[in-house]
């Protein structure tokens, strides 16, 4: 199975947008926007070697 470019989790800026409409009625300026994906790139990063650990681990115990 040749699946090495597929995404396994993605978020567009249309999908952080759409998020702050629901949360605060209003998208987001180019402003908070680039403030807003540095929190999220910053936030994912934190623990991500234990999410893949997590994750293969538990693919495993599946099979």
């Amino acid at each position: 199975m040749d699946n090495s470019r597929e995404e396994v989790f993605s978020i567009s800026i249309e999908d952080l947008q759409q998020e702050a409409l629901n949360v605060t009625g209003r998208k987001l300026t180019d402003k908070e926007l680039r403030v807003a994906v540095k929190g999220i790139n910053e936030g994912l990063s934190f623990g991500i070697d234990t999410i893949f650990k997590t994750a293969i681990e538990e693919a495993i115990e599946s099979s």
